[in-house]
């Protein structure tokens, strides 16, 4: 298989092996965050609160719930009376919570803002729709109140006087980011796993239609094609030398065979022949 192909259909198997690891891994990562965004759960007790001393912050806001309804019996959501995602605390819960305090442990600086009419709750709880939003902590703004209430909160350790109400602290930005970090993180794993496997897919089909590149199978694919043919090998530089000295040889030979020829005398070029002469009568 060529190198290329190789290398593409690598690419594309550890592509779509990556997104496949994040699609699996996404809905723990969520409920993670989720997780992370309980502050707090339980009554009469100790809570930390850090970066939330500055009111003029832009944040979602820490969002105090207990276990009720509203009134009318909703749990949230869209209200049809109110013609907006508002509601309002039964009579009983309201005077609930007004005795709810949470102070700092250092100058006992009460932090806790309740909210009897028009909270804003869509429905949506860090766990079951049967909490319900009675206040928030540190600052308050709500869409018909635009009036910000609350100085912050100086970072520390906070105690809790609910009378043994259980309560639950959320933190809405953790919220946020963990829909926003589902959302995504479910787009970037399927595009992952898409891509990688157009990618495996242009690397098989390299794989089936580019040559291997390797010399030697041409060599031998030449050699099964042209079995039948002679093979007539070059001349060497070396027989070429040697075809010039045996010419050279010949010559010199000639060459001395005609000097020889003109240098003997007529006379005895008859005994060199074998003949007789016959001396002359005296």
């Amino acid at each position: 298989m060529h190198t290329a192909a190789k290398v593409t259909i690598g690419l594309g198997i550890i592509i779509t092996l990556a997104g496949i690891y994040t699609l699996s891994n996404l809905g723990e990562n969520t409920i993670e965050t989720f997780e992370e965004g309980i502050l707090y759960e339980g009554a009469d007790g100790e809570m930390k609160i850090t970066d939330r001393s500055n009111p003029d912050k832009e944040t979602m806001g820490l969002y105090v719930h207990i276990q009720s309804t509203y009134e009318g019996g909703g749990e949230g959501g869209y209200n049809e009376r109110h013609g907006n995602y508002t509601w309002n605390l039964t009579e009983s819960d309201c005077n609930l919570i007004k005795t709810f305090t949470l102070t700092h442990n250092g100058d006992d600086t009460q932090v806790f803002i309740p909210r009897c009419t028009y909270i804003e709750d869509d429905g949506g709880s860090a766990q079951d729709d049967d909490w319900i939003v009675v206040g928030t902590l540190c600052t308050q703004k709500t869409a018909e109140d635009r009036n910000l209430v609350g100085d912050g909160c100086r970072d520390g350790t906070y105690t809790w006087d609910t009378g043994g109400e259980v309560i639950m602290v959320y933190d809405l930005d953790k919220l946020i980011e963990g829909i926003f970090g589902a959302v995504f993180g479910a787009l970037g794993s399927f595009g992952a796993c898409c891509c990688g496997s157009i990618i495996l897919i242009i690397g098989i089909i390299l794989g089936a239609t580019m040559d291997d590149p390797k010399e030697p199978a041409i060599n031998a694919t030449m050699n099964t094609t042209n079995s039948d043919q002679s093979y007539t090998p070059a001349a060497s530089g070396w027989d070429q030398d040697k075809d010039y000295i045996h010419r050279n040889k010949e010559i010199e030979k000639e060459d001395i065979s005609e000097k020889s020829e003109m240098a003997v005398p007529e006379s005895e070029e008859g005994n060199k022949s074998g003949e007789y002469k016959i001396p002359p009568p005296e």
